[in-house]
Parts: C-alpha cells; sequence; structure tokens
C-alpha cells in the first residue's frame, strides 16, 4: 500500500514546496545511511571518509528543512533563543552546525564530550530523547509528503513545537560546556566585587593614601588587587576588634 502510494503521491525535483524539497533531501539521508550501514570501513577507508562526510552533509540539509518548515508553519510557537546573545559570533557558527550535530550523535549513543564526563552524563538523556524526536519528526513529514504537501496536520504541528524545544535545550546545554557562560551568582559575585572596589578606593583617598594622579598611573594589572586588599584589611580588623 504504502509503495503504491509513494508512486502515485511522490513529489516531482521540480516541485517547490518545502515538504517536496524535504522529501528528496530526506530520501539522499538515508541512501546514504544505509550504504555506512553495510559497508566495512576497514577495507575501504577513503570510501568511508567520503559517505560519513556525505552523511553530515545530508543531514544539515534535511535540518536546514526542517528550520525553513518551522519557521513557516510555527512563527510564533518558537523556542526562545537569548542565550545566543552571550556568545560570540563565530562560536556559534562553529558549534552550531558541524559540531553540534556530531556531539548529539555521539552522545546519544553513549560516548562523552573530551574530557568532559559529568556534563556528557547529565546530557545524555536529552540527545536520546532529540534523536529519537528527530527520526519521528521525520516519519511524520515523509508520510505528510505523500498525502498533502500545502498543508500540516495538528500532530506534525506539534511534533515541530517540541522538536523545536528540545534543540534549542540541547544547543544550550552543548554551548554551555564548550564556552563558559557566566550564572546569575557568577554576575551577583562580579557585582560585589565592583562594589567594593570602589568603595575602597574611595577609602583609599579619604584617608589620604591614595589620590587621582596615583590612581590614574597604577598598572591595571595592579587595580585587580585593590579588592583583595580590602578583604585582607577587614579581615585584620574584625580580629582586632575580636581581640579588644
Amino acid at each position: 500500500m504504502n509503495s503504491i502510494r509513494k508512486w502515485i503521491f511522490k513529489p516531482k525535483k521540480t516541485d517547490t514546496a518545502l515538504l517536496a524539497k524535504f522529501y528528496f533531501a530526506d530520501e539522499e539521508l538515508n541512501s546514504v545511511a544505509s550504504e555506512l550501514d553495510s559497508f566495512d570501513g576497514r577495507k575501504e577507508p577513503e570510501r568511508c571518509a567520503i559517505l560519513v562526510n556525505q552523511l553530515r552533509q545530508h543531514q544539515d540539509s534535511v535540518l536546514s528543512i526542517i528550520e525553513q518548515i518551522m519557521t513557516e508553519v510555527i512563527p510564533n510557537s518558537r523556542a526562545r533563543r537569548d542565550y545566543r546573545v552571550k556568545f560570540p559570533d563565530d562560536v556559534l557558527q562553529d558549534m552550531l552546525t558541524f559540531s553540534l550535530q556530531i556531539t548529539l550523535q555521539c552522545l546519544a549513543a553513549g560516548s562523552s564530550i573530551l574530557n568532559r564526563e559529568v556534563e556528557s552524563a547529565s546530557m545524555r538523556p536529552l540527545a536520546r530523547a532529540l534523536t529519537q524526536h528527530i527520526d519521528e519528526l521525520r516519519s511524520l513529514l515523509r508520510v505528510q509528503c505523500l498525502k498533502n504537501q500545502s498543508s500540516y496536520n495538528e500532530m506534525i504541528v506539534k511534533a515541530l513545537t517540541d522538536f523545536d524545544r528540545l534543540f534549542s535545550d540541547f544547543e544550550l546545554s552543548y554551548v554551555s560546556v564548550m564556552v563558559p557562560v557566566k550564572t546569575m551568582k557568577d554576575y551577583d559575585l562580579l557585582q560585589d566585587v565592583t562594589v567594593l572596589f570602589c568603595e575602597t578606593v574611595n577609602r583609599s583617598m579619604k584617608l589620604g593614601l591614595l589620590n587621582q594622579e596615583l590612581l590614574d598611573s597604577y598598572d591595571p594589572v595592579l587595580m585587580f588587587t585593590i579588592p583583595r586588599l580590602a578583604i585582607v584589611w577587614l579581615v585584620d580588623w574584625l580580629v582586632d576588634c575580636r581581640a579588644g
């Protein structure tokens, strides 16, 4: 039955609908994946490398089309990605394309990110859930390709929304592991040190220990010691108070 439906409703290469583009991109991905599954890479390592590269390209293509479908179908229900402003553009470009997909597959298969065993273990359930959801979404879209290429049913809309949320969560988790991200506690601590620095400088100038000319001439590296000196002075002062 499926073969008959596929023969009758299979989209044409010239179709411009996103579902038609997805259909052929997904077919190419399945073809390469099937060849890799039955391929002995030890006998032909060069051919294996070519196939792996093709697999990644087709994966990128499929996800790119899914991204376009989400933009068209759920434009107002997309997961928030405000966290991206925290990371440099070049880091996002490198990590959120090639590296992200490899990491997703490796984590789902049980491997770990290099030198990050604990983080890998915490991300693995999300990676497996996302991998499973991608497979389910691809299956739903393939079926829809052979029904109606211009509409999306409620099941697909929900699957797209869930996929977008899971992908966003995994994206943030992965980049946060690879690039240090300041937490609220880190920002609070930084603010405390900044206030301590300002109050220490003001007190030193009032006591005549510093003046503006000296302050302007100090090496920036030396300035980092001012909050530390303030902490040392406070500890010493507290010891004297208790002793008195």
